[in-house]
């Protein structure tokens, strides 16, 4: 007998919960007929959330709405309508005992980088976005790691000028709105945009040294053009920060772009949600030529379509609602079985994923695998449906689950 794991149903923003399942396989009963329960008798009615009585020899098993039926013969019924199953009693002498299960995602870990450029204070748009950041953060910071940075530069004095968050963390919210309250005091000077940086000396490598496992992210919002703490060429500038997104998805961090205003050039906003996703960038049309162009990214003769955001930076509800969209994004596609089971690796197989009720292939390219003996992971074209999934369940046949 096997048993199926259904997580509750993902809404925009809970793909990061766990659920477990009682996973049990009773045996023939060793008594004579009589004792044995036939199993396909119809249960007692139990209320929702509790076993109902099963048939002769087994225990009914009630779904949520509270209807219940026996399983085969001395088999046990697991009862459906809690966060966690838990089994019935069965007939005697079971061959495969209960086994309680939870493949629980990792955590994801998103770092919010922020452009403290003089335009986001003069614009209208620091306080809108400041409202939404928060309210997100607020909303998911028991499921998601948040880390925060905001930047900017003053030429000749201090490039870059950070405020942040101590570190990376759940429950990071009080901290994180701390750092944006400091940084909502407006340096004297002119005010730059330092952005590669930023990312090169210190949000890159902070992710790097964070040692939790998970899918790490940038969530990088700005409103122009970055520069060098000076007036660089733009083209130079842009390619700067291209190769900066590049390298960081080369180390496994991926970078999602929010460009605010009329002075956000589509174009560049383009081009690193692409090297964020890792997809090609297309080559600038010109001034690569010049002394300060670095080639710091690499280059297509066609770029890719990532998706990057353009939200209306003064409406605080419209920020939110992207923000949410792009956080919604860093579903983890790594499942960790909690607790002493594992997984048989050589008949792993004979189990099933499914989304939104349609199974994925066994597949280490373009479905799910076993990483180990308690890691399961989806690739390919199957974590890119989980991003958009509203139901992810695991049906593994107790045979191939291995107590330790």
């Amino acid at each position: 007998m096997s048993s199926t794991l259904n997580f509750p149903r993902f809404s925009l923003l809970l793909a990061l919960l766990a659920t477990g399942v009682a996973v049990s396989c009773g045996g023939k009963n060793d008594g004579d007929g009589s004792t044995q329960g036939s199993g396909g008798s119809t249960g007692s009615t139990g209320s929702a959330g509790s076993a109902g009585s099963g048939g002769a020899g087994g225990s009914g098993a009630s779904p949520g709405s509270g209807s219940s039926s026996g399983f085969g013969e001395g088999g046990s019924g697991l009862d459906f309508g809690g966060s966690h199953g838990s089994s019935g009693t069965g007939g005697g002498g079971g061959a495969c005992q209960q086994l309680d299960i939870t493949f629980e995602p990792q955590t994801p870990t998103v770092m919010i980088v922020v452009d403290r450029s003089g335009s986001m204070y003069g614009s209208g748009f620091w306080d809108p976005l400041k409202t939404a950041v928060l309210r997100v953060v607020d909303r998911l910071q028991d499921r998601v790691r948040f880390g925060f940075v905001t930047f900017t530069g003053i030429e000749n004095r201090q490039c870059p000028l950070l405020a942040r968050a101590d570190g990376i963390a759940i429950n990071h919210h009080a901290a994180i709105s701390a750092a944006y309250e400091e940084a909502s005091t407006v340096p004297p000077g002119k005010l730059e945009t330092p952005t590669a940086m930023t990312f090169n000396e210190t949000v890159v490598p902070e992710l790097l040294a964070f040692p939790e496992p998970g899918p790490k992210y940038i969530l990088f919002v700005t409103d122009g053009e970055p520069d060098r703490c000076d007036d660089v060429l733009a083209v130079c500038a842009r390619d700067d920060v291209v190769g900066a997104v590049q390298d960081a998805y080369e180390q496994g961090i991926g970078t999602f772009v929010f460009g605010l205003g009329s002075g956000a050039l589509a174009q560049h906003l383009q081009d690193v949600a692409n090297a964020g996703a890792g997809q090609p960038v297309q080559r600038p049309r010109s001034g690569t030529n010049e002394d300060c162009f670095a080639g710091a990214g690499t280059y297509a003769n066609a770029g890719g379509t990532a998706t990057y955001y353009t939200p209306d930076p003064t409406d605080a509800s419209a920020l939110e609602d992207e923000l949410d969209a792009a956080i919604a994004g860093v579903k983890s596609c790594t499942f960790d079985l909690q607790g002493s089971i594992e997984v048989d690796l050589r008949n792993a197989a004979l189990g099933q994923v499914l989304l939104d009720g349609t199974p994925v292939p066994y597949d280490a390219q373009n479905g799910w695998t076993m990483e180990s003996a308690t890691r399961l992971v989806l690739v390919g074209d199957a974590c890119e449906q989980l991003k958009d999934a509203q139901e992810i369940s695991f049906d593994f046949p107790c045979e191939i689950l291995v107590p330790q």
